[in-house]
């Protein structure tokens, strides 16, 4: 996916994650979309245990909980994924995309350090 393809579909959706990967990418950040889908309620699932596993060791994640509650409601839709990644601070951003690539259904960012 294009860097600025990916930029536009960040700015359509509201929230700091998706503000922080925009801001990330737009300033260069290393990123890829993988083409292959998998279901919803799989990255659902998976989110949500890294999610409590995040909380449990302190390190929260940005946009989680609205993440997951959007992979929840998406019932078994293929999603691509994709991820950026800053290097200072370290960051990784996870994305969901529609399997079409025309919307970011969410977005989660996870500090590294």
């Amino acid at each position: 996916m294009e860097r600025e393809a990916l930029l536009r579909l960040l700015a359509e959706e509201p929230g700091a994650a998706f503000e922080a990967c925009r801001a990330a990418i737009g300033a260069g950040a290393e990123y890829v979309v993988w083409d292959h889908t998998l279901p919803a309620d799989q990255l659902a699932r998976s989110y949500s245990r890294r999610a409590q596993h995040m909380a449990k060791i302190g390190n929260p994640m940005l946009g989680g909980a609205e993440a997951i509650e959007q992979l929840q409601t998406s019932g078994d839709r293929p999603l691509r994924v994709g991820e950026a990644k800053v290097a200072d601070p370290p960051t990784h951003f996870q994305l969901f995309l529609a399997a079409d690539g025309s919307r970011v259904v969410a977005c989660i960012g996870i500090d590294q350090r």
